[in-house]
């Protein structure tokens, strides 16, 4: 993916998270969601950005994600993660749909910035180059 591009996916996540990973990664997500606050959780291979679970809600279950790669960090973001992408590709997305963003090899800053803390509908993802 080109700086200045984007992806935008509205959708509703059943797993209560949107999960970010190098695309190689062969490890099972290790964050422990029960000992963790949100909305974002990070390891040294994954993310996970808390979401609405779609499977507890009547309806409004859907989740936008918006996700940028620009050529540096935004302000105004209040969570982020240093994250190394080896394979050049970062995975995000759940068990059931992922998108796959191009990038360079090599450690990226991940900013997020959610509507709500516990249960978000609404999530922005900017990606840079550390």
């Amino acid at each position: 993916m080109a700086e200045d591009q984007h992806v935008l996916r509205v959708r509703p996540y059943y797993w209560g998270a949107i999960y970010i990973s190098d695309a190689d990664c062969e490890a099972d997500v290790d964050i422990d969601f029960h000992n963790s606050e949100g909305p974002v959780l990070s390891t040294a291979s994954h993310v996970a950005v808390l979401v609405v679970h779609a499977g507890t809600v009547d309806e409004g279950g859907d989740v936008t994600l918006d996700v940028r790669v620009t050529s540096g960090r935004v302000d105004g973001l209040p969570y982020e993660v240093a994250f190394e992408v080896p394979s050049g590709r970062l995975y995000i997305g759940d068990a059931d749909e992922s998108d796959e963003v191009a990038l360079q090899p090599g450690r990226w800053l991940l900013q997020f910035n959610v509507d709500k803390a516990a249960e978000a509908q609404h999530v922005e993802m900017v990606v840079s180059p550390l």
